[in-house]
């Protein structure tokens, strides 16, 4: 099986980012309701944990509710030290998903948006790289998982959506503008909105 190359860095340099959070960081609400930071962490990481045959199972016992069973495997993580979890993290950083279903572009994408929600509320320096946001918005607007992703994406059909500091744009209609990354971040259902501009930011609210 071919290791996850894109899907392995983004994984380990979102261990780095938590690897340097201080015990209260990681405690900190993360832009992901359901997580502190530290949660967000036992997330990503239970992912690479868990086999096919566990995700059916999780899947069947949560009756088909996602993010239920997404709730049920990060708590499973929770209870082990940060730096195990971590160390988890890093040593199966380029596993592919349990799920042939889900390709390497929706993972990579998953630890972008993830890793932002944990640096925002936090104001770390840094962020995703350009190609990285590129990549990730083109998966959400284009791909056909990109709504299985962000289950509750915002309406892409007469809205044409355009970053201002970089070469990006998607749709016709309403104008929506801004920053890439907030773009990224508002696809992805966080509260930036008041970041963007354009008469197709109402149709979003």
């Amino acid at each position: 099986m071919a290791e996850w190359k894109r899907a392995g860095t983004a994984r380990n340099e979102f261990a780095d980012m938590i690897e340097g959070l201080t015990p209260e960081q990681l405690e900190q609400q993360s832009l992901c309701d359901a997580w502190t930071a530290r949660g967000v962490l036992c997330h990503v990481t239970s992912f690479v944990e868990t086999g096919a045959f566990g995700m059916i199972g999780g899947m069947l016992k949560s009756r088909f509710d996602f993010d239920k069973m997404s709730q049920a495997m990060a708590d499973k993580q929770l209870a082990r030290p940060v730096d195990e979890v971590i160390a988890t993290l890093r040593s199966k950083a380029t596993k592919s998903a349990p799920m042939p279903m889900f390709p390497e572009e929706m993972t990579t994408a998953d630890l972008v948006i993830h890793a932002q929600d944990v640096r925002r509320p936090l104001g770390l320096a840094g962020g995703p790289t350009d190609e990285a946001v590129r990549a990730t918005l083109d998966f959400i607007t284009s791909h056909k998982m990109g709504k299985t992703l962000i289950a509750d994406r915002p309406p892409l059909e007469g809205v044409a959506l355009s970053a201002t500091d970089m070469d990006w744009s998607f749709g016709e209609g309403a104008e929506i503008t801004g920053p890439a990354e907030s773009l990224m971040m508002a696809l992805a259902r966080r509260p930036v909105l008041d970041e963007l501009s354009g008469l197709g930011v109402d149709r979003w609210r």
